[in-house]
């Protein structure tokens, strides 16, 4: 087995990245621990997240969306190379654990992900962000709810959309239909860009009962 990124044999096969690569991948730097975006305040929180709070308590990205994140993201999604979901899962869940080691975060009671519309999961044959999630959440050892929640009907596709009507595209687009009472929950996507998707979600997920909710991706578009 070699490294997805630089071809050398790995130590480790079920990495999937060697530690090299790992340790080069870009981080984010200097963000809000809320949303994970870049701010030049004194303050912890930065000023989009203070003017808007968002429904979500944390987000903890690995890097931004660009090479060779970005890459093997696509390679995932529309080349079907589920081998490197492992690698991937791995990467975020070693970005979560330094929060968590730093005392920053707490670990969840259960795992979900955001769904895909049926006709989209049926064409690609797998949600990616469920299968990072199945397997962070048995490095977790927490339940896995991966149909926690309900899509309604199919959104016109965000890319094609300004901000605005992106977030009106999903606003009444997710539901969740399970009491999650005293819960806090972990929420996995594979690539968060406006936060209205997640937004969306940790809406009803609140509205169901959870009392933290954070966010892992894997990238965190920089608007």
């Amino acid at each position: 087995m070699r490294c997805f990124l630089c071809n050398m044999p790995l130590y480790l096969a079920h990495h999937g990245i060697c530690y090299q690569c790992s340790k080069n991948i870009p981080k984010l730097n200097k963000v809000c621990p809320q949303c994970s975006l870049p701010h030049s305040l004194s303050t912890q929180i930065c000023y989009r997240c203070l003017e808007n709070k968002p429904h979500w308590d944390t987000l903890i990205a690995t890097s931004d969306y660009i090479n060779p994140l970005k890459k093997l993201i696509q390679q995932l999604k529309f080349y079907h190379k589920t081998e490197l979901t492992l690698a991937l899962a791995r990467l975020m869940f070693l970005t979560w654990y330094k929060k968590r080691l730093a005392n920053e975060i707490i670990k969840p009671d259960l795992v979900t992900c955001v769904p895909l519309h049926h006709i989209r999961y049926w064409s690609r044959g797998f949600n990616q962000a469920e299968l990072l999630a199945k397997v962070i959440a048995k490095w977790l050892n927490c339940d896995f709810y991966p149909h926690l929640l309900y899509r309604h009907q199919r959104a016109i596709d965000q890319k094609k959309l300004s901000l605005k009507e992106r977030k009106q595209n999903v606003e009444t687009l997710y539901e969740c239909r399970k009491n999650l009472s005293q819960k806090s929950v972990m929420l996995i996507d594979d690539i968060v860009t406006t936060g209205n998707t997640i937004n969306a979600v940790s809406q009803q997920l609140k509205k169901c009962g959870a009392i933290n909710i954070q966010v892992i991706c894997l990238c965190r578009t920089v608007l």
